[in-house]
């Protein structure tokens, strides 16, 4: 019995890291939705299917995430890990039909949802890649937030990789055209991020529309928190919480 315990530690000490980046790295292989996700579509605006490699979002015009009492965006959360600097990554293709749609927005989120205090960053109506957020029934574009990527840096007509990183209550954003590229930074924000604290946030994926948006096609190939399986403590084991881990 002894014997058999000891085996089983053994195994875990070993094959957690991949346990956890497994939980917490979502490529879309399969059929079903993570148990990692937590979907989020208060008013039935969107429809997911995951197939080959990729979640299909189709979302339809006028679902709206603007300020507090205007919910109707769709949204795949998850609990975000136990560290203080992190980043998410996914890649997203807000061209499926060949232009993205007008009037809708694709993105990384952070999501406090008792303050209505929320981060996108993503592609945005055909027109560039930004920051837009909100605090209650504040929201500020990206002429307020000051932070996004223009599409001579980065193209919005096919795949896009978008990273975000938190650092502290520091929030950066990040942008790139292809796999090999180097992320381009569209600037900083600190506002938002003292309402990103341990308890009182989401992460996750956020699809939106509004006035003059038509029913759009999204598609996701993968969602990760690359740090997550490299967090290592001083006494060696891994920074990470139970919480963020799903399966």
């Amino acid at each position: 019995m002894r014997k058999t315990i000891l085996v089983f530690v053994l195994l875990a000490m070993f094959c957690l890291p991949y346990i956890i980046y497994a939980a917490n790295l979502d490529d879309f292989n399969g059929n079903t939705l993570n148990k990692m996700w937590t979907y989020r579509d208060p008013k039935g605006n969107g429809k997911y299917t995951i197939k080959d490699g990729k979640m299909t979002l189709d979302l339809k015009a006028g679902a709206d995430m603007y300020i507090q009492g205007v919910d109707g965006g769709v949204c795949f959360l998850m609990d975000p890990p136990n560290l203080n600097d992190f980043s998410i990554e996914m890649m997203v293709n807000p061209a499926v039909n060949g232009t993205m749609p007008p009037a809708c927005q694709p993105g990384l989120l952070f999501f406090n949802e008792a303050k209505w205090a929320y981060s996108i960053w993503g592609p945005y109506a055909n027109t560039d890649i930004r920051l837009e957020d909100c605090i209650g029934g504040s929201y500020r574009w990206r002429a307020d937030a000051k932070v996004g990527i223009d599409t001579n840096q980065v193209a919005i007509d096919k795949d896009v990789y978008l990273k975000v990183t938190k650092t502290g209550d520091k929030l950066e954003f990040f942008a790139k055209g292809s796999k090999d590229d180097k992320w381009l930074s569209g600037g900083t924000d600190t506002k938002l991020g003292p309402n990103y604290t341990k308890g009182d946030y989401k992460i996750g994926i956020c699809f939106k529309s509004w006035g003059g948006s038509v029913n759009s096609t999204f598609e996701v190939d993968y969602f990760d928190i690359p740090e997550l399986p490299k967090a290592v403590s001083s006494t060696g084991k891994l920074a990470t919480t139970w919480s963020a881990i799903k399966i």
